[in-house]
């Protein structure tokens, strides 16, 4: 009977490894079913083997409930079950069930088990719960056991805790290959390249994980490194594998070295990896940031039996948009979406991408539709994403309800929703969230200052520009260009030019955007000399003005009524600095003359444009008709002026109060006949449009 059961149970325990092995669920269930029978439900070592089936499985439900219906559970029991949801990317119930282990008291923990919880505790970055694990390995003196202590590194390395990693690697006392490599890999991933090279050039015999840790890291970094490790791996004549291939392909992609990239693209057909999707989506990436979209699509083309791989339609997807190939990308995805495909997060998020450029509500919310039914709406990325899109839209409720629901929300979240509010006009808004970040004490980069500057600018708000000026000198922005250019900006838009004179002074070096705010900022202000005086500097200075330091010279001169300066510096812009005027140029110009009684010259000018005269040049010859009487010229400027906008409101405004200062009774009347056939009210009311 005995010899009959022992077989029964090797025959059993022979079954569930194949079962296991070849994933059949249903043979399992037949052998479940079977040990019930024979009344083995006790038999603790088949149980746990049954509980390691359904794991492998993939049934982790029965895995469980058999587990729960245990009437006796070992060391094996917990470790196996543990171990299951540990691999199966259910970490937090790994760690509930050795919590509840622990507080039952009545199973003691042995390596096994501990090298699975860490597991876990990186995964979800319990770094608390890993140092408690720690303790308890240090008082069962397991620290000579290698493959637990690599387990504690690795632990350590993914929740970012390096300074208890590298403690752990001195105490371990045999390293192998395993814990130099997750050290090297820790701080490459981190950007720590030094300290990875540091410990590369110490280990005694770095193998191909080493080489290519630390190929990985600076190609992360796009150091031109990354590819000298590749050549120094090839004269040694170590083996370039599937994952150096595409490491040293990102590398050529970021430094844009197409000649290397074609020679390692010779090398992976040579070395037989030219149908590895990992080099054949690094091949398409490097291409495309190449330029040589074309190459990229042809790899993607010729690769189609591989189509299922998701990695291979992202990189295209990626060319494309590098590109600026919109329209193509777009039609990848429907094309994508029409087969059925499952997106993930970065499909998505490049959806979005192109949603922004095309500017098109039904298509962003047929995309969004997307994100909800793939359950990535509250993704960090893919919802930062959109909350960039629907604020480049102008809808801001949208963006700030998505906000308000992100959990994690990155720096491209609030710089997105900042801008957004800072563009459509709710300036106080873009401050209130700013003083958010700042309260919350989040990184706030450049960006962001600049936005916010920009708005205390559009606001006239001098409190809210010094709070900021205020943050800067705190964090140690003041230096920085931008900067201090957008601190120019504002303190001149409040009125307080003296204090942007001060910083403007106060800069070490001075590049074009600098001199143009603080020309700008001294015609606004009406220092008109200043600003003419602070042009010639710059231009003594070496540094060529744009179209904007122009005009702002221009606008000075205008204040001021500074006419011959004004035709000196419109003259120079050809003839010295090599630029095209630009219709506000002509404009400014024209102005000035007109305001200066100098018709004919501003008729002249008007007439050598190389663009048809606007609006804008027909109302400032206009108004100067009327401060200086020139009825002729009026009734001329008035023809044009109504055929140039014979709908627009405001020209009949205009000509109503020149002719009624010209004393001009006849056309004034004709102009008001004319504003009752247009259905416009008088000047200083307000009208609106009702559709019927």
């Amino acid at each position: 009977m005995r010899n009959g059961l022992a077989m029964d149970l090797n025959q059993i325990q022979l079954a569930l490894r194949c079962c296991g092995r070849y994933q059949a669920i249903k043979h399992a269930k037949s052998l479940h079913s079977l040990i019930i029978k024979l009344g083995l439900f006790n038999h603790v070592f088949l149980l746990n083997n049954m509980i390691s089936v359904y794991a492998k499985c993939s049934h982790f439900y029965d895995a469980r409930t058999l587990f729960d219906e245990m009437p006796h559970r070992n060391i094996i029991s917990y470790t196996t079950m543990v171990s299951a949801f540990t691999n199966s990317g259910r970490p937090h119930e790994a760690l509930t069930l050795y919590n509840h282990m622990l507080e039952s008291k009545t199973v003691q923990p042995n390596q096994f088990l501990y090298s699975a919880v860490l597991k876990a505790c990186g995964l979800v970055r319990d770094v608390e719960l890993g140092k408690l694990v720690h303790l308890h390995m240090s008082q069962a003196r397991l620290e000579f056991d290698t493959v637990l202590m690599n387990a504690l590194l690795h632990m350590y390395v993914k929740c970012g805790s390096l300074r208890d990693a590298k403690r752990v690697f001195h105490e371990i006392p045999c390293k192998n290959s395993t814990s130099w490599n997750i050290l090297i890999l820790g701080h490459a991933k981190q950007g720590l390249m030094s300290d990875a090279l540091n410990l590369f050039d110490q280990m005694p015999e770095p193998d191909l994980v080493s080489w290519n840790s630390i190929i990985a890291g600076l190609a992360d970094s796009a150091s031109p490194h990354a590819l000298q490790f590749v050549s120094m791996m090839h004269v040694k004549g170590l083996k370039l594998d599937a994952f150096t291939f595409p490491c040293a392909l990102k590398a050529c992609s970021l430094l844009g070295e197409l000649t290397m990239g074609r020679q390692i693209h010779c090398c992976i057909i040579k070395s037989g990896f030219e149908c590895s999707c990992y080099c054949i989506s690094a091949l398409i990436d490097m291409y495309s940031n190449c330029k040589l979209l074309d190459e990229a699509i042809k790899i993607f083309d010729k690769n189609s039996p591989l189509a299922e791989s998701l990695a291979l339609w992202n990189s295209m997807l990626s060319g494309y948009v590098a590109n600026g190939d919109y329209a193509k990308a777009l039609g990848l995805i429907a094309h994508l979406h029409h087969s059925g495909a499952q997106f993930d997060s970065y499909t998505l998020s490049i959806a979005l991408k192109v949603c922004i450029n095309f500017d098109n509500l039904k298509l962003a919310s047929q995309v969004h539709g997307l994100v909800i039914t793939g359950g990535y709406e509250l993704d960090h990325v893919v919802g930062s994403i959109l909350i960039d899109l629907y604020a480049k839209q102008g809808n801001i409720n949208n963006a700030l309800r998505l906000f308000e629901r992100l959990s994690d929300k990155d720096v491209v979240a609030w710089s997105s929703l900042i801008a957004g509010c800072a563009r459509f006009g709710s300036g106080t808004l873009a401050f209130s969230l700013f003083m958010d970040m700042v309260h919350l004490d989040l990184e706030i980069d450049h960006f962001v200052l600049s936005i916010v500057l920009k708005v205390s600018s559009s606001l006239a708000s001098l409190q809210s520009g010094k709070q900021i000026h205020s943050f800067c000198l705190e964090k140690g922005y003041e230096s920085e260009r931008v900067i201090t250019t957008a601190l120019i900006d504002m303190y001149a838009k409040c009125g307080e030019i003296e204090d942007a004179l001060s910083l403007f002074h106060s800069l070490s070096e001075i590049d074009t955007m600098s001199w143009t705010g603080i020309i700008v900022g001294c015609a606004q202000n009406g220092r008109a000399d200043k600003a003419i005086s602070l042009l010639h500097k710059m231009i003594e200075s070496g540094t060529k003005p744009n179209e904007i330091t122009i005009l702002g010279a221009l606008t000075a001169c205008r204040h001021a009524g500074l006419v011959e300066e004004a035709w000196t510096i419109f003259k120079s812009i050809e003839t010295e600095h090599g630029l095209t005027p630009c219709p506000e140029h002509y404009n400014c110009m024209v102005d000035i003359l007109a305001q200066a009684g100098r018709f004919k010259e501003a008729r002249n000018l008007i007439n050598d444009m190389p663009f048809k005269p606007d609006k804008t040049i027909w109302c400032s010859l206009l108004g100067a008709c009327g401060t200086y009487k020139n009825r002729h010229l009026a009734n001329i400027v008035a023809e044009h002026l109504l055929a140039t906008s014979p709908e627009d409101a405001s020209v009949y405004i205009v000509l109503s109060n020149v002719y009624a200062s010209l004393g001009m009774w006849d056309n004034l009347s004709k102009v008001r006949e004319a504003v009752k056939k247009v259905g416009i009210k008088g000047a200083g009311k307000s009208w609106i449009e009702i559709s019927s």
